[in-house]
């Protein structure tokens, strides 16, 4: 037994399908940064810069997309990375969110109701924080505070509905 081409001319016929059309596809890296008051008792030592205990940032969970709007010829989305903040191997902080955005230029986007955005590979890449001194005018001091920055890189892919119209085949195997 062997394989019959089962393809005709009067297989094929017009269809109308719909299908989304890619506008801009692009990989990005956002970045996002969030500044705390420092833990009690963690002292920076201004001749060294370093800080009398561990500080540690973990990761714990995937980061969220918030907001994503579409502007004209640009895609602005927003979200949180959830980190967790140790000192010393005890938690602190057991949830900050490090707010990240971004925005992606797309000739073509619009902000209308066909516009559609997909964030694939979302991951963080790294999340590192600096102790910083701010100043306090109510105090008229420095007071330490860390600065926590989260790296994260997305696909993102804007698309439109169209429908195109196609010369296919129809079924060629009916089993009915």
């Amino acid at each position: 037994m062997g394989f019959v081409n089962q393809v005709t001319a009067s297989n094929f016929v017009d269809q109308k399908i719909k299908v989304l059309k890619v506008i801009c596809q692009e990989c990005v890296q956002e970045i996002g940064d969030l500044i705390i008051p420092a833990p009690t008792g963690l002292i920076l030592d201004p001749k060294t810069g370093l800080l009398n205990a561990p500080v540690t940032l973990e990761l714990i969970g995937s980061p969220q997309v918030r907001t994503i709007e579409v502007l004209m010829g640009k895609v602005v989305n927003m979200g949180v990375v959830p980190v967790r903040l140790l000192v010393d191997d005890c938690v602190i902080y057991p949830l900050l969110e490090v707010p990240f955005q971004g925005v992606v230029e797309c000739t073509g986007a619009e902000p209308d109701d066909e516009t559609n955005i997909q964030k694939h590979d979302l991951h963080v890449e790294g999340i590192v924080f600096s102790p910083i001194q701010k100043y306090d005018t109510a105090t008229c001091a420095l007071n330490l505070h860390l600065i926590i920055k989260a790296i994260v890189k997305a696909c993102v892919i804007v698309s439109r509905e169209e429908i195109l119209k196609v010369n296919a085949a129809s079924q060629m195997c009916n089993c009915d």
